[in-house]
């Protein structure tokens, strides 16, 4: 029986993490509900508005990369 990989997506996620100014986060994860409960994990509930309201997402289907937080920068001000 051969092992199979789980579908991961990158989710390029904009208008989040701000400061005055929209931060973005990169995250691995199967899907979108997934990926929410990754961004809530990192930076807390304090951002899940941001997350539920605001948030632009690009993804990038199939990648295979392991299920997380890739990269993120906080908005400025």
């Amino acid at each position: 029986m051969k092992n199979e990989m789980k579908k991961i997506n990158l989710y390029i996620i904009n208008n989040v993490l701000s400061d005055y100014t929209s931060g973005m986060a990169v995250i691995a994860a199967e899907s979108k509900e997934h990926c929410r409960e990754f961004f809530i994990k990192e930076f807390t509930e304090y951002h899940a508005d941001e997350f539920d309201k605001y948030a632009e997402f690009t993804i990038i289907e199939s990648v295979q990369h392991p299920a997380g937080v890739v990269a993120y920068e906080y908005g400025g001000g």
